[in-house]
Order: structure tokens, then sequence, then C-alpha cells
């Protein structure tokens, strides 16, 4: 099984574990022949129908004695285990097969980066700042980690692909909106 990682300091794995975020954009890399798309589509690192895991740490997993059903001796000793793997904290060191939450590939894609619609930046994890409009009726977009808004931990932004630009700006470098490359749209759904 492979394993997906996604960005924490944004808090799109949460997002994914509510079932907000239903979508991910990953760039094409290398000499993709473009021209054939299906020859593209061999290059794309998920597949339709594939099963995959949901990178977390063990600590986020819940890996402690109350998510775990057993007596103290073995809690104990999973803890020991566990807190001391590289794993407890570094999620890029939890094997595939031991992470708990997956999602299932239901669809792949290619097209340029700047072709998002503001349905799919909502299912990329950006959100409609509901406090926002609830106090003063104005609607914007954000994205949670990128900057603050009392308390809520966003920037507000006019438009849905506002907040995405800015989002992909800050998980694939500065410039990476404006340099509208193509990349694979992978739709998915979480798997329990």
């Amino acid at each position: 099984m492979k394993k997906i990682n996604f960005s924490d300091k944004f808090g799109l794995t949460e997002a994914v574990l509510s079932g907000r975020k239903t979508q991910t954009r990953w760039i094409v890399k290398g000499d993709v022949p473009l021209g054939n798309w299906s020859e593209t589509y061999e290059h794309a690192k998920y597949k339709v129908g594939e099963v995959v895991a949901v990178a977390q740490s063990y600590k986020n997993m819940g890996m402690d004695a109350t998510a775990l059903d057993r007596p103290p001796i073995y809690v104990s000793h999973i803890r020991c285990v566990l807190g001391d793997s590289a794993g407890w904290n570094n999620k890029m060191f939890v094997r595939a097969d031991a992470c708990k939450n997956q999602i299932r590939i239901t669809n792949v894609r290619v097209e340029r980066l700047n072709e998002i619609s503001d349905a799919d930046c909502i299912k990329e994890g950006v959100e409609l700042n509901n406090r926002q409009f609830e106090y003063n009726g104005q609607k914007f977009y954000c994205v949670r980690g990128l900057g603050h808004w009392r308390g809520i931990g966003c920037d507000n932004f006019n438009t849905a692909r506002e907040a995405y630009a800015a989002l992909i700006d800050r998980i694939s470098g500065k410039g990476t909106w404006e340099s509208n490359p193509y990349v694979f749209v992978y739709d998915f759904e979480l798997v329990k």
C-alpha cells in the first residue's frame, strides 16, 4: 500500500479525515508526454480505485493508553516502543500499513493549475470563513494556518481561487500559481 502526505500546518490532514477535503493536486514532473494523455496517466502516482494510506504520526493516530483497550503492562510496552520511534512525532517514518486511515482514488485527470474552479478549491480544503460571515455578513474564504484572523488561523480572501493560490504557493513554493504547471488532479473518498 502507498501512503499520501497532506499538510498538517494548513489543516489538510484534518480536512481529509473530517471529509471536507476530497481532492488534491500534484504537479506533473519530469518529461511527461503531455500530448499523449494515456502515457501521461501512466506517470500518475495513484490510480483510480487504489486505496492509499493517509500519513499520520503514531501520536496523532491516538496510540496512547486512552486509545488502546489493553492491560496496563501492554499499553506501557506499546507507548515505550512507539514513543521512542521516529514515527511517534513524524508521520514520514510511519509505514503505510501502520496508518489507520485510508482514502480511495475515485478519479484522476490532468489540467493546468489555474483551471481549478471555486467548487474544486473547496474540495481542496479552502473554507468559507463562517465566523466572518456571522460577524458582519461579508463572504470571505480562508485556509487554516494561512495567516490569522480572530484566532481561527486564516487570512481572508475574496474568492476561493485566491485562497487556493496562496495555499499552493506556500506548499509548493512561491510562484507556483503564477507558473501554472500541469497537475494531476486526484479525487478521493475517505475509507473507514
